[in-house]
């Protein structure tokens, strides 16, 4: 007869890992791991939605002797994909998706993407900082980057984006060495929902002193 309730299957320790874990832990372990790496860096900075962390957390807590080898591969692979979604939003602006925004957007019209356009390439280093160092998607900003390449200079943009990448990357490195992944866990979750919804507000009133 049982003590109590059944624990939940995450909260038993006998519970299996998914299999969506174990091939992480597998692809971490492998050969492979460091290019499988950039590779979801380089994608997360232009068009993917699985973000490095999945990956490169568990690299370094299996090999923690070379936590800042991979810090500066992961964010070097970052920049390139940010460059990369820069050229993205470039080619795809010149080859249609303005003439289909223009027609088909409710709302966007060339004035009112004039001054969008004029307003983020004036803020260009900011708007890329931030998209590259807090929880904001930063594919946004460099596509979007792309798509305003007549207004924002793409070596202000490429400074932007090597100003914020390299520092969240080593920072989250940093995080997992000083206090390990729990607390890492934890502090991420709670700090990353505060520091968006900060930056929303943020946006909200700036966008609305501007266009409003």
């Amino acid at each position: 007869m049982s003590d109590g309730p059944p624990l939940p299957p995450e909260a038993s320790p006998a519970a299996p890992p998914s299999r969506l874990r174990l091939l992480v832990q597998r692809v971490a372990a492998s050969r492979f791991a460091l290019f499988s790496m950039c590779l979801l860096s380089f994608a997360d900075a232009c068009c993917s939605p699985i973000l490095p962390e999945v990956l490169y957390v568990p690299m370094v807590l299996l090999k923690p002797e070379r936590r800042w080898y991979y810090a500066f591969w992961c964010s070097a692979a970052s920049v390139l994909g940010g460059v990369a979604g820069y050229a993205m939003g470039y080619w795809l602006w010149e080859h249609g998706l303005r003439e289909f925004a223009f027609e088909h957007v409710p709302g966007f019209t060339p004035e009112w993407f004039a001054r969008v356009s004029d307003y983020y390439g004036g803020n260009a280093f900011l708007w890329v900082w931030l998209g590259g160092f807090t929880p904001l998607p930063y594919k946004i900003f460099t596509v979007f980057a792309g798509v305003c390449a007549d207004k924002v200079d793409f070596w202000v943009f490429l400074l932007g984006s090597i100003t914020s990448r390299f520092p969240r990357i080593y920072l989250t490195v940093w995080l997992l060495d000083r206090f390990g992944k729990p607390t890492y866990d934890w502090l991420m979750r709670r700090m990353s929902r505060v520091v968006l919804a900060l930056l929303l507000v943020a946006l909200g009133f700036v966008l609305w002193l501007q266009f409003g």
